[in-house]
């Protein structure tokens, strides 16, 4: 997605804005209100100007904008995250200690594991980046390199929860500042026992 927003900056900003607007309003407006939620939904015809310089470089970077956006299309899955700077560090502590490590991505009604020893030999196969896997920087998150993990490849370790109770609540801070935030009380999961012993205890 982030590189999606690098060549919509590179469209709308400049001369390259002034040669789409009257090119083509379509594409120009769908461009110039897309948001990093709705690149996905995005789509148009590419056009194939070549006249000028200017347009052949145009018509470059929508090819680039377009292709990006099927890339975002394969994405479209739940995933678990592990964030490329703490690959080294787990891969030296599993090293140094001989103990396994395991990524689990919970949400509202399921939980997923995955161990770091399949997320290596999943990214290390070509063939599975932008079916199972992607690269990204995310503007979300400090622009960090992260590796976004399909939980269908993982093991649902969770498949039934509980959902807390939750009310509003309010909390006076010093000099007269409210605090307003949401509590929970409750709310129960239910491991997978089968998998949480052959895929963690005894894998």
């Amino acid at each position: 997605m982030n590189q999606c927003h690098l060549i919509r900056q590179q469209i709308i900003s400049g001369e390259l804005r002034e040669l789409l607007e009257p090119k083509n309003q379509t594409i120009y407006e769908l461009i110039l209100n897309a948001t990093d939620e709705t690149f996905k939904e995005l789509d148009f015809r590419q056009p194939s100007w070549s006249s000028t310089e200017e347009l052949k470089k145009l018509t470059k970077l929508l090819k680039e904008l377009k292709e990006n956006i099927k890339i975002l299309h394969k994405r479209d899955y739940l995933r678990i995250t592990p964030k490329m700077e703490d690959i080294a560090l787990v891969n030296r502590w599993i090293q140094k200690y001989n103990v396994q490590h395991f990524y689990l991505q919970v949400f509202f009604d399921k939980a997923y594991v995955i161990s770091f020893k399949d997320i290596l030999e999943l990214v290390a196969n070509d063939d599975n980046e932008g079916n199972n896997f992607s690269i990204e920087r995310d503007i979300k998150n400090q622009e960090k390199t992260t590796i976004k993990v399909n939980v269908k490849v993982g093991k649902e370790v969770l498949g039934k929860i509980d959902m807390p109770d939750h009310k509003s609540a309010m909390k006076e801070l010093d000099r007269g500042r409210l605090l307003f935030y949401v509590t929970f009380e409750g709310g129960k999961g239910y491991l997978d026992r089968d998998i949480f012993l052959q895929d963690i205890i005894n894998a």
